[in-house]
């Protein structure tokens, strides 16, 4: 069988033809009919669900609900209070007892500032002679196996901790660590 142009073109204008007829039929597509959606019937079936609001099984329901926050109570500025001085707690020193005994002995609630850390403790003694921090705790901590020195400063509050640590990067020119004793604590046991 042989295709012409003739031919192609007699079958194209046919099926033209057809589906014109087709699109014009009697009744109307069927995502143009308003009430014959498909999604009805799952909609009627969660309006079912829905509990009414005339219907009240429990008398804590009848309480009336407060939309709004209560008024705030209105705020009196008063003059500021001096800050008082950080405070620094001072370990107790006991006869031959370690920097790092003296640590564990410390409350876990504390906080350390450290300052600077090295591999060798000669290192963290020039440091703190250098930048005149003799009163500092040099204590010896286990890092994965490794042992690690670290210069610490012992507070009682964070703010204090926090407080110290500003004049410490001031005087030391590097940005000290703020950590719980608890932590500190936890790599001087390991």
């Amino acid at each position: 069988m042989e295709l012409t142009i003739k031919t192609i073109r007699g079958i194209t204008v046919t099926n033209l033809i057809i589906l014109g007829l087709a699109g014009c039929s009697s009744s109307p597509a069927p995502w143009t009919q308003v009430e014959d959606s498909p999604w009805d019937a799952k909609y009627a079936a969660e309006a079912k669900n829905v509990p009414s609001d005339s219907v009240v099984t429990d008398s804590s329901l009848n309480d009336p609900v407060l939309l709004a926050d209560p008024e705030p109570e209105p705020i009196i500025m008063q003059e500021p209070e001096a800050a008082p001085a950080p405070e620094v707690i001072v370990p107790v020193i006991v006869k031959d007892m370690t920097p790092e005994q003296e640590i564990m002995a410390m409350p876990a609630d504390s906080y350390a500032v450290q300052v600077y850390a090295s591999k060798t403790a000669a290192s963290i003694e020039k440091f703190k002679a250098d930048k005149g921090l003799e009163n500092l705790l040099t204590v010896k901590t286990d890092r994965s196996g490794s042992i690690v020195y670290v210069l610490v400063d012992v507070h009682h509050e964070r703010a204090s901790a926090k407080a110290a640590a500003a004049e410490l990067e001031i005087k030391t020119g590097s940005k000290p660590w703020v950590r719980s004793i608890a932590g500190l604590q936890k790599i001087i046991a390991e």
